[in-house]
């Protein structure tokens, strides 16, 4: 891994991921949950929890790019458009930068619509193994 190393991959954002997430985090907002209750709230029907579709690139981290023993060390997100049950996500992590003499790298992560319309956005800073 180095600066300037990008990966991409895609996801598609089931009903099956966001049922797993409110299991787990006891978050049933009926946005998530219910089309009309989401349409009340200015949404074409249910949407994602945004750590549902922001969570995907802890498993890019940790499976992919850079792999097996990255830690993460922090990360920001900024959730620019609502995701969709079953909208498909292209995953883009980009390295901008490497702490000298260290396998600490900061990466842009973005996640962006079928449309390429950005949907999330921000920054990790991770360890890779050693």
């Amino acid at each position: 891994m180095k600066t300037g190393d990008i990966h991409t991959e895609k996801l598609t954002i089931t009903s099956a991921h966001i049922q797993k997430f409110a299991d787990f985090s006891g978050d049933f907002n009926p946005v998530h949950f219910d089309d009309e209750a989401a349409r009340a709230q200015g949404f074409k029907g249910r949407i994602a929890h945004g750590m549902v579709a922001a969570s995907h690139f802890s498993k890019i981290f940790a499976n992919e790019f850079p792999g097996a023993g990255t830690i993460y060390l922090s990360q920001t997100f900024k959730f620019h458009a609502p995701v969709y049950v079953d909208d498909v996500l292209t995953y883009r992590l980009e390295v901008i930068a490497q702490k000298e003499g260290k396998p600490i790298f900061t990466v842009k992560t973005e996640a962006f619509g079928a449309d390429d319309t950005l949907r999330i956005s921000g920054e990790a800073l991770i360890r890779a193994a050693r």
